[in-house]
């Protein structure tokens, strides 16, 4: 389970996050959504061990192939170069870049950079799974694909958390909290209809009984 209580961040004297408190559960997506600047992609702290990361920067060497910046990830665990290769080439397949997997990463497109540094972070198989506007390069079907395979990734008992400005790729989460100037706005359920009968009523101003 991913716990924040009280969390709190500063940048240039202003305040992106202000008495932010979370809960991420494992087996669930919880999207964090909000205006630009409103404190939803803020990081704060130390890389927790077993966390995997999808950077809205992508975050991908520009000297190495798609596949070598997918390794790497495994590599830097302890994982032989074979064995590394042979799961960069299923991750980036997962995300349907592997194709690209000789390509350097120079050569690639916003939307390519960003399924890579999706399978980057698949790759390692972590407890915790946050992404950074993980699809806001992508077409509707690539985003789509990004988000199955998020939760696929929440489904094998990961917590995965989506900072996203996309209100379809939060209606695919299970879980949503809206920052609006670095607070957690409620979000209230629309009202249910009206009763079969009663259909004028949603027409009458306050105050008026018939």
């Amino acid at each position: 389970m991913l716990v924040g209580r009280g969390l709190g961040f500063d940048v240039a004297g202003r305040r992106v996050l202000d008495d932010v408190s979370l809960t991420g559960e494992p087996g669930r997506m919880l999207a964090v959504t909000g205006s630009s600047g409103s404190g939803q992609t803020t990081k704060q702290g130390e890389p927790l061990p077993g966390t995997g990361f999808v950077l809205q920067s992508y975050g991908l060497v520009t000297t190495l192939t798609a596949s070598e910046n997918v390794a790497i990830a495994l590599r830097g665990r302890g994982v032989a170069a074979v064995e590394a290769t042979e799961k960069a080439s299923e991750a980036l397949a997962r995300v349907g870049v592997d194709e690209l997997a000789d390509r350097l990463i120079s050569e690639l497109s916003g939307g390519q950079l960003q399924r890579v540094a999706v399978a980057r972070a698949l790759v390692v198989g972590a407890d915790v799974l946050l992404a950074d506007e993980p699809t806001s390069e992508l077409d509707e079907a690539n985003r789509d694909l990004v988000v199955g395979q998020l939760r696929m990734e929440a489904n094998r008992g990961a917590v995965v958390l989506v900072a996203t400005h996309d209100p379809a790729v939060a209606e695919e989460c299970d879980d949503e909290i809206h920052l609006v100037d670095g607070r957690i706005e409620v979000l209230t359920p629309p009202p249910p209809p009206p009763e079969p009968g009663h259909e004028h009523d949603a027409y009458m101003r306050p105050g008026v009984v018939s």
